[in-house]
């Protein structure tokens, strides 16, 4: 929905409140993804991540560069990667 199309609706002088026209709310819960012991992400967040640091490790582990990651590091990854995949599952 634009805000050309709500401002369409308004008329001029009326006063408008929530009883007669409720506030504007988009509902993203469903959306949100918990990674435990790392936060709460959106769907499209938590996934670009993912895809950015699956590129990330292979391009370090081609090149040998074992100490850019670390251990914690790898374990966030870990947790990311299965609360998508819990995510994805339940779709």
């Amino acid at each position: 929905m634009k805000l050309t199309d709500l401002i369409k609706d308004l008329e001029l002088g009326k006063v408008y409140t929530d009883s007669n026209r409720p506030p504007f709310k988009i509902d993203e819960a469903s959306d949100k993804i918990q990674v435990q012991g790392v936060g709460v992400y959106p769907y499209d967040v938590l996934k670009k991540k993912v895809q950015k640091m699956s590129i990330d490790l292979l391009k370090n582990a081609k090149k040998g560069e074992w100490k850019k990651s670390s251990r914690n590091g790898i374990r966030a990854f870990a947790e990311m990667w299965d609360a998508l995949a819990k995510y994805e599952e339940k779709k």
